[in-house]
């Protein structure tokens, strides 16, 4: 079965900070920096067919004190025009160009279809009002916004800022705004993000970095609330997109739940066709 993958990472070296650097070399070793240095948009694209991927969400990043810069001009340009690859934008928090213009360049200009906020690694709040901007551009233009929940090992990160609950204000102030937990709040707060589903409409969670045979007893109300879960693989932090992909579609789910979490609901977030 093909998937749309909603959470994939791309970049090169000269993205990633000096910590991070170190960290990635030390739990992937240099080969695969090398792989990810020497990546094109063909060779990835051909890569994701070979893992049952039809479309892939690729994320921007601005996370300078943790993992890095990941530019939306560069996601843009590797993202290309095949409709294959879609692109996430990101939003500088510290910038003196107001968020609302940052997202109004990103998602109108640029045309991604949606944000990449990392609270945990930029050291905010998610419901600080300097994003107040990005936020309502989103909103206005049928964007998501999604945001890390959730735990990291990555050196530097601050915890506090990725509980789930946090997106409370955010999901009440924005309701028409599609927001993504990303993880799912992994793994302190799965109870919390699943209950945020049943209080806002407008909330979803993307799967990656759950491992999928534990889906039904970290969410147990999955099977009433599965029109509101994607997939992701979080690659490169998880080399076989296919093998996730495959444990999904194992779970002892309606097939069409499976269905739903694979690719419906990612399709119906980006207002694009599954296959």
């Amino acid at each position: 079965m093909y998937a749309i993958d909603f959470h994939i990472h791309v970049g090169k070296r000269e993205h990633l900070s000096a910590a991070f650097l170190d960290y990635f070399i030390g739990q992937y070793g240099i080969t695969a920096l090398e792989a990810m240095d020497a990546l094109s948009p063909e060779s990835f694209s051909a890569f994701l067919d070979s893992q049952g991927v039809c479309k892939a969400v690729l994320l921007s990043e601005y996370s300078p004190e943790v993992t890095g810069i990941v530019p939306v001009e560069f996601t843009v340009k590797f993202s290309g025009d095949s409709g294959k690859l879609i692109p996430f934008g990101s939003i500088n928090i510290n910038s003196d160009v107001d968020t609302g213009a940052q997202a109004e360049h990103a998602l109108a200009t640029l045309g991604c279809r949606g944000l990449k906020l990392l609270p945990s690694y930029g050291f905010y709040y998610p419901y600080d009002r300097r994003l107040y901007g990005a936020y309502e551009t989103a909103s206005r233009l049928g964007a998501v916004a999604m945001f890390h929940t959730g735990t990291s090992l990555f050196p530097r990160t601050r915890i506090r800022y990725a509980n789930p609950l946090l997106l409370d204000d955010v999901a009440n102030d924005f309701p028409n705004l599609k927001i993504v937990m990303s993880h799912g709040g992994r793994p302190f707060w799965y109870a919390e993000a699943e209950w945020l589903l049943r209080r806002h409409s407008n909330m979803f969670i993307d799967i990656s970095g759950v491992p999928p045979l534990q889906l039904p007893r970290n969410f147990p109300k999955l099977e009433r609330l599965y029109d509101r879960f994607v997939f992701g693989s979080d690659w490169p932090n998880i080399i076989s997109i296919k093998d996730q992909i495959d444990q999904v579609t194992r779970l002892a789910y309606k097939a069409e739940i499976i269905e739903a979490i694979l690719c419906r609901n990612a399709a119906g977030l980006l207002n694009i066709d599954c296959f």
